[in-house]
């Protein structure tokens, strides 16, 4: 009796293990089948970057994937290391922000040959399983357009002098850019002269110089466009500083030697607001990192996304700057209540949402 006892509460325990094992393997099927998307970055510390990253956080909060953010370490050889050992943790998608797209092949074959889909963001790449970015040559086709405005309204006819602040010379993002309005002018505005191209690397400091070298060697220099906020801004300061910064308040018919700003990404978008830049392309790191991040999502989800997504700016000038601030500052500070999904755009949700003017509908 006492040993059919035991080996009758033996078998129990081991039905109890074996149903404790079943619950948790179970669990953790469960637990995998919730979507896990990886963002590996060029870096880190770059605050639009960071913007970014809490986006689709919070869009993993609302839509249900986990999220996480990984820095490239600003090197491709890095990055590329970095990718393979991301594939090796097997995650749903990795978004992959390429310090140099052309150095990812390698591991993108590797990704590929492991099951692991890639969304290449701000750039087309073919070895990517999917591709979205911004169109980055309306963006400058748009800047170029209203410049042309600008300087109509200046000398009564499309003329002048313009120097440009490149970001990266021979970064695609950068390069489609800055040819989108290079190309409009050459080709729609004769009078107007490209006179400087300069390369940046992004940073404050090198546009500053760049525009200090402007200010002695363009003495005429009628307009600067550049790439991004955060090198426009500099140089507006270095401008401001020697009194050849046209602003709103302050323009060509009371300063006629000083030079207008046009930028692009929205980064610095109170800078439209007070003046400084007469124009800027919001990009919206929040509206940005959600909309990557969504795409990203429905590639883990097995949906039909297409080959290549493209995003566009939006123009903001005087007469809409007010309103689309007060977007923007609801995206950083109303981030978890944000309807990023009003509108398929940014013109959208701020028509529709906001009722601002948007100026680049049909541009």
């Amino acid at each position: 009796m006492r040993k059919n006892f035991h080996r009758t509460l033996t078998a129990l325990a081991l039905v109890s293990i074996a149903a404790v094992g079943l619950l948790a393997s179970a669990g953790s099927t469960g637990a995998a089948k919730k979507p896990y998307i990886i963002w590996l970055e060029i870096g880190a510390g770059n605050p639009y970057w960071d913007a970014q990253h809490k986006a689709a956080a919070e869009a993993g909060r609302r839509l249900g994937f986990d999220f996480k953010a990984v820095s490239g370490n600003s090197s491709a050889s890095d990055q590329a290391a970095i990718l393979k050992q991301l594939v090796d943790q097997k995650p749903s998608v990795i978004m992959l922000n390429a310090v140099d797209p052309k150095a990812m092949g390698p591991s993108l074959a590797y990704a590929k040959q492991h099951g692991v889909p890639v969304l290449e963001i701000y750039a087309v790449n073919p070895a990517a399983t999917d591709s979205i970015t911004f169109d980055e040559l309306r963006s400058g086709r748009v800047d170029a357009e209203y410049a042309a405005t600008l300087l109509k309204e200046r000398y009564g006819k499309a003329t002048g002098q313009i120097a440009v602040l490149h970001g990266i010379l021979g970064q695609p993002q950068s390069d489609l850019r800055a040819n989108g309005f290079i190309n409009y002018v050459k080709k729609n505005l004769p009078g107007v002269k490209i006179v400087a191209v300069q390369g940046t690397d992004w940073t404050a400091d090198k546009a500053s110089a760049a525009m200090q070298d402007w200010l002695v060697k363009y003495p005429s220099l009628s307009m600067v466009y550049g790439l991004s906020d955060t090198i426009s801004v500099p140089a507006v300061n270095v401008a401001q500083r020697q009194n050849r910064l046209c602003t709103e308040q302050n323009n060509w018919t009371a300063n006629k030697n000083c030079i207008v700003f046009v930028s692009v990404d929205g980064f610095f978008l109170n800078e439209v607001a007070k003046g400084r830049l007469f124009s800027t392309e919001l990009y919206s790191p929040q509206w940005t990192g959600w909309k990557m991040v969504q795409v990203a999502y429905n590639m883990a989800l097995k949906k039909k996304v297409p080959k290549v997504s493209y995003l566009k700016s939006m123009l903001v000038t005087k007469q809409n700057a007010a309103c689309v601030l007060k977007m923007t500052n609801d995206m950083i500070n109303k981030l978890t209540t944000f309807p990023f999904t009003a509108a398929p755009t940014l013109q959208g949700i701020a028509s529709n949402v906001y009722h601002c003017q948007v100026l680049d509908a049909n541009m």
